[in-house]
């Protein structure tokens, strides 16, 4: 599948069509789905009418934008109107959304060409993919290899090459994480910058929609088409939306990016360490400066991520909890009822660090326009496999995948995972990360190392 930039121009030029590539989408959906398990509902007559649609607004003339005829992929916890939203659960197995979430509606407005809805951690409660109800996600680098997580569905479905684009969820680096291990670039706003509104919650102080894409160009357009105040939604921020894609037409020149040694390269696979440091050197040649950097607190933002991820899990699962608890896989039920145990001291002093944290992270960035630390501590792990190996240590598999994404949760800063190479055959990522609502600079680095490096590498068939 062509790029969200290369089948904008090739719609505009009339060398393909939206009814020709929607049609490839599904072609591949239905060839890879029974492999990889990415999506739970694939909505081709749907897509095939929104296909149709478009290809007529391009045959009159009058085309929506760059994801006009796009085919694109959503999560299954984001509503999509009259389709099922399952959250990968059985207790909404038949649940069907009664209207579209914002961020839907505006891919809509777009013209884009939903093709299906993604498979993920049950509830987005967890880091592997692993879903009891729906089946595992696999890897399409690997299929005894995990996708990551909760958006491991659409991180697939873009890295198989199905769809360019697709939507996630955040929360401890549920888009960043499965965007490092399936070898995609993946995006977590700002806190605020997109709507929530019609996606089932986890933790709604930290949850963000996000996109897993092929390139950093791609990102680009589909946070332009789904970010901006929402009236509805009070987490939004009434803050103007730039010209990404006009950015990123202007020359690269440089930037200055510091690298914090200090906890985020404590406890790091030797491999990754190496694909970083390489990344690192790319970033060099392109005219970066380069600094030493410390983030002031990010050794305390797991300890304030917790409390408050898991009581506001269970807040809003408690009915079905105490009603169905057999309903959950186990992983799942585990960590809501550890939320009945969080104490209102922990809730409340997690909540309130965020300012202050925000702040010590702000000052750190002082007289940088980002900062760049690996995504994930390894590479994919194995299906079923709880531990890994890291300089000889036994490492639990859910630490070593988000203790490198949580920080920027907590604060709320944007971050842009981007393939980095293969360790051992895998892709593993580096986060671009910026202040709050400044996107446009990790988008700029991220283009500037996409044309360097060229095209990343595909899945092997």
């Amino acid at each position: 599948m062509k790029s969200i930039k290369e089948l904008s121009a090739a719609y505009g030029d009339g060398s393909s069509s939206p009814v020709k590539v929607a049609e490839e989408a599904l072609r591949q959906a239905g060839e890879l789905n029974p492999r990889l398990n990415c999506f739970i509902t694939i909505l081709e007559d749907l897509a095939r009418k929104w296909a149709s649609e478009s290809e007529e607004r391009f045959r009159s003339g009058a085309p929506l934008g760059p994801l006009d005829g796009v085919p694109i992929a959503v999560k299954d916890l984001i509503y999509i109107e009259g389709v099922r939203c399952t959250a990968g659960s059985k207790i909404l197995a038949n649940h069907v959304a009664a209207y579209d979430a914002p961020v839907v509606r505006r891919l809509k407005e777009a013209g884009a060409v939903i093709v299906g809805t993604t498979n993920l951690h049950e509830f987005a409660a967890g880091v592997t993919s692993a879903n009891p109800h729906y089946g595992p996600v696999r890897n399409p680098w690997g299929d005894q290899r995990i996708p990551g997580g909760s958006s491991g569905g659409s991180a697939a479905a873009v890295s198989a090459g199905i769809v360019p684009g697709a939507l996630g969820t955040d929360t401890a680096g549920s888009v960043r994480i499965p965007a490092a291990l399936c070898g995609t670039v993946g995006l977590k706003p700002t806190y605020g910058r997109v709507s929530r509104l019609g996606v089932v919650p986890l933790s709604p102080t930290f949850d963000t929609a996000g996109t897993l894409t092929s390139c950093a160009w791609d990102a680009a357009a589909l946070l332009q088409t789904i970010a901006g105040h929402d009236k509805s939604d009070p987490t939004t921020v009434d803050a103007a939306v730039p010209d990404y894609l006009s950015e990123l037409a202007n020359p690269f020149t440089g930037a200055r990016v510091g690298v914090p040694r200090m906890y985020f390269h404590d406890v790091i696979d030797q491999g990754v360490e190496d694909a970083f440091l390489r990344f690192i050197d790319v970033l060099k040649s392109l005219g970066c400066s380069v600094v030493d950097a410390d983030l002031e607190g990010a050794e305390e933002t797991y300890g304030r991520w917790l409390p408050v991820r898991l009581a506001e899990a269970t807040a809003f699962h408690l009915k079905w909890l105490n009603a169905t608890p057999e309903s959950y896989g186990e992983d799942v039920r585990r960590s809501l009822e550890l939320g009945k145990e969080v104490l209102a001291v922990d809730y409340v002093n997690g909540v309130n660090s965020r300012p202050k944290l925000m702040g010590r992270f702000s000052k750190s960035m002082d007289g940088l326009d980002l900062v760049a630390v690996p995504t994930t501590c390894i590479p994919a792990p194995r299906l079923q496999e709880s531990s890994v190996k890291i300089g000889g240590k036994d490492v639990d598999v859910r630490s070593a995948l988000i203790r490198l994404t949580i920080p920027f949760n907590v604060v709320g800063f944007p971050a842009v995972s981007v393939p980095a190479g293969l360790v051992e055959g895998m892709p593993v990522g580096v986060q671009l990360v910026a202040r709050p609502f400044e996107e446009s600079r990790a988008f700029a680095v991220a283009q500037a190392y996409d044309e360097k490096v060229g095209p990343y590498p595909r899945p092997p068939s």
